[in-house]
């Protein structure tokens, strides 16, 4: 890009900015409830789509919960390669806006989206002629097998699609266009929640397409919220607009973006393919074991969504602060965001004390899935307290462009604690699979910890993005 189109668009963007919030400046409190709300309800929308799903699938017995369960441990596998890009996106379009840059926050997007179309497409194919052996290898019943290859031939021939969807919701999170975002993802998870018992099910001349009908519902909700997140960013009604005339290809900054997203991308490569680890030791206490994880995974993510909206509301103002040249009020943010978030999951694990199997028996019908499931909220949803501390620090380090801590911490807490803990409690001490869910435990409070110790260090203050 020329100097002379690099002015133009600093002026531009001077301009633009000046009729919108600048999250620079102002009270912290008041820009993170801002930032917050909008993007607790995006993650809110598909944490409803879940239980929807779940709640419809479960309807289906428990082999339908435990396909979808293993499968999507699969599917997430893939998909966290490419969500790094995002993490990348975010850092790069939120420093430019942070210095008024409008024009060079476009310039990223467009790179951040041409790089994941490129990932998606690769990575489907990648799923789509692997997704038998995988199963297989991770010891599920022939009967799990066979309902989970239809399922994930559909996923991972949308994969591209639900990629590029979070990207771009990535980049709007970047703007600071999280209302944008979340009416994009409630559009598409609307879609999704309202298709779920139609192509499960069946209804009228529709018929019933099972577990096959879960996937076909979430993609075609995330093609409809892509097509409209794009089409929002083309119209230059955003702090980011996005023109056709204006797209090249960029090498150096697509270097630069990669080099951000490999961290992320590792790290989150890393937390999924532990789960895939983790879920073969549960599936060796039985298909009742893994279609009661499914379900209370789906019950501990609900409660986790304020703390995702949390953290990336800190991480869009960590990295707009950082590029206005004002770290230590980019500190104070994540400290507020943590405090808060420590007090959400509190009230959960509260919750769950309490109230765990009434609320997992809405999902589940058979007694020995709702025991498992029960007993794993119980057991987990204590350790989130301290976990919330680790998901602000983590989304607050890729704020800052600097994604090695949160992959240093997860490889040490899942592949070193996580891991080794659940297969000796589970199988050398006798828990069962209660030791598994004593092993996540312990590794959220350890992932909690290291990580606010590593942010409490500051240099990703000096971070260059």
């Amino acid at each position: 890009m020329s100097d002379g189109t690099l002015a133009q668009g600093q002026v531009a963007g001077r301009l633009s900015t000046r009729a919108r919030r600048d999250y620079t400046q102002g009270n912290l409190l008041v820009n993170i409830l801002l930032l917050a709300w909008p993007m607790v309800l995006d993650m809110a929308s598909l944490s409803v789509y879940q239980l929807v799903d779940a709640f419809y699938v479960g309807k289906l017995g428990a082999v339908a919960l435990a396909a979808v369960s293993i499968s999507s441990t699969l599917s997430w596998v893939l998909n966290a390669l490419s969500r790094g890009l995002g993490v990348g996106g975010l850092a790069v379009v939120a420093r430019r806006v942070g210095e008024h840059n409008e024009e060079a926050a476009a310039h990223a997007a467009w790179q951040v989206l041409t790089l994941t179309a490129v990932f998606g497409i690769f990575l489907g194919f990648i799923g789509i002629a692997t997704a038998r052996s995988a199963l297989r290898l991770l010891g599920a019943a022939p009967d799990v097998v066979a309902v989970g290859v239809a399922f994930l031939d559909v996923t991972f021939a949308t994969l591209v699609i639900i990629m590029m969807l979070g990207v771009t919701n990535a980049i709007l999170r970047g703007a600071g266009e999280a209302t944008t975002g979340m009416w994009t993802m409630w559009l598409a998870n609307g879609i999704s929640i309202l298709l779920s018992p139609v192509l499960i099910l069946g209804w009228g001349p529709i018929p019933g397409f099972g577990v096959v009908g879960s996937a076909l519902s979430f993609g075609m909700g995330q093609t409809v919220g892509l097509v409209a997140a794009l089409a929002m960013l083309l119209s230059g009604r955003l702090r980011i607009h996005l023109r056709l005339g204006h797209y090249r290809v960029d090498w150096p900054l697509m270097k630069r973006i990669i080099l951000i997203a490999l961290p992320s991308s590792f790290q989150m490569f890393v937390r999924s393919s532990s789960r895939v680890i983790v879920t073969a030791i549960i599936v060796s206490f039985g298909t009742a074991a893994m279609a009661g994880y499914g379900v209370a995974n789906r019950m501990l993510m609900f409660t986790f969504i304020p703390g995702f909206g949390l953290g990336n509301a800190a991480s869009t103002l960590v990295g707009q602060n950082l590029g206005a040249r004002r770290p230590d009020r980019a500190e104070r943010t994540a400290w507020i965001v943590a405090a808060m978030n420590m007090a959400l999951l509190g009230s959960a694990a509260l919750l769950f004390a309490f109230r765990a199997k009434e609320i997992v028996s809405i999902f589940a019908h058979d007694p020995a899935v709702v025991a498992v499931a029960a007993t794993a909220l119980r057991i987990i949803s204590v350790s989130q307290i301290i976990s919330a501390l680790g998901v602000v620090m983590g989304r607050s380090f890729d704020g800052a462009g600097d994604t090695m801590p949160a992959m240093v911490v997860n490889i040490g807490t899942l592949y070193l604690v996580q891991i080794p803990a659940a297969y000796l409690l589970a199988h050398v001490l006798g828990l069962g699979v209660n030791g598994v869910w004593l092993g996540f435990a312990l590794s959220n409070v350890m992932n909690g910890l290291m990580m606010a110790i590593w942010f409490n260090r500051g240099r990703w203050k000096h971070r260059e993005v």
